[in-house]
């Protein structure tokens, strides 16, 4: 008996030691920035002070190039920010929503349901949980490339996560690249469920938010490439469920404009400029119609945002400028091919 206690201490006192080991291991090999802590900028929101965040908005990619929060601000002084990054999953975004709230209290969440069906390459649903949620609980495994840029010299050196991004998460692309798709949004009056692992976090994500007292709002960016009608009828027959509401800038009634001749940069995987102000300003439109959203211009604590906002207009204009001159060539080549 006194054996068999002595080897179940030794085979604890190991695994805690080697828990601590995977801890350490993972803390010092973090990014020491914040700047290069999530894909895109979606790390930046680190350097936000407390509080300041009325509107988070969560996703991958067609987030990221689709939604820019600082025009809200610059329109109607509504604090927001897109964290997001390329193949962020629902998983991700689940542990990244619990640690933001840590240091922020959104008044409204606006999850982007891209995220839903979206996977890399041949990966099971299985396979993607399971590398996604152990990347989220075990820096050691997500950080684990990063030893290479470890020295003597930045070892013990502290993370420094007070960079701050000027476009608050959003990454303006301003090449065309055209959709020839047409209608892609056809009714075969079919209804693609969602993932038993992924519709199980979609779940926590509408508790957690709910226990913050947060407005969680579901929308899908434009995307003629990945989108369809099968996929807008598994999302708003979630949405139902749940009491959710749901817009889908895909659909002939919330359409906000986009043009996928010149709005988008790829074939209609993600918007550019062009397209992201015209979703942008519809999102805000809705936000600010439907929201008890507090106007932060010229208030105290908000000076950094009005430093950004005079900084962001000036290279949104250069953005739109330059992109509006190659939406001109597409349109002229177009011309020349038909």
């Amino acid at each position: 008996m006194k054996s068999c206690i002595k080897h179940i201490l030794h085979v604890t006192a190991f695994l805690l030691v080697l828990a601590m080991a995977v801890f350490l291991a993972g803390h010092y090999l973090m990014p020491h920035s914040n700047r290069y802590l999530s894909g895109y900028t979606a790390g930046g929101i680190l350097g936000e002070d407390f509080d300041t965040i009325d509107v988070l908005v969560m996703g991958d990619s067609n987030a990221a190039q689709g939604i820019s929060p600082m025009q809200w601000y610059c329109d109607s002084g509504v604090t927001g920010y897109t964290y997001a990054s390329g193949w962020l999953s629902v998983y991700n975004i689940y542990y990244h929503l619990r640690s933001i709230y840590e240091e922020q209290s959104p008044k409204v969440v606006v999850l982007c349901t891209d995220v839903v069906y979206s996977r890399m390459g041949d990966e099971t649903e299985l396979q993607a949980a399971i590398g996604d949620i152990t990347d989220e609980l075990i820096p050691l495994v997500r950080f684990h490339d990063n030893w290479k840029d470890l020295t003597w010299d930045n070892l013990l050196e502290e993370h420094d996560y007070n960079w701050r991004d000027t476009n608050k998460g959003f990454t303006p692309i301003t090449t065309v690249g055209a959709s020839m798709r047409g209608d892609y949004m056809y009714d075969d009056g079919s209804r693609e469920p969602i993932p038993l692992l992924v519709r199980l976090y979609l779940d926590r994500i509408v508790k957690l938010c709910r226990d913050h007292d947060s407005e969680l709002l579901l929308i899908t960016v434009p995307a003629s490439s990945s989108w369809n009608l099968a996929r807008h009828n598994g999302i708003q027959s979630f949405a139902d469920e749940n009491g959710l509401t749901y817009l889908d800038y895909n659909m002939a009634d919330t359409d906000p404009g986009i043009n996928w001749k010149t709005d988008t940069p790829d074939g209609g995987s993600h918007l550019n400029v062009l397209g992201a102000q015209k979703l942008t300003a519809a999102l805000g439109t809705y936000l600010t119609g439907h929201y008890a959203l507090e106007d932060h211009r010229g208030q105290s604590g908000f000076e950094s945002w009005d430093q950004d906002a005079a900084a962001y207009t000036q290279s949104m204009t250069d953005a739109l400028a330059q992109n509006q001159q190659a939406a001109d060539y597409q349109l002229s080549v177009l011309e020349q091919t038909a």
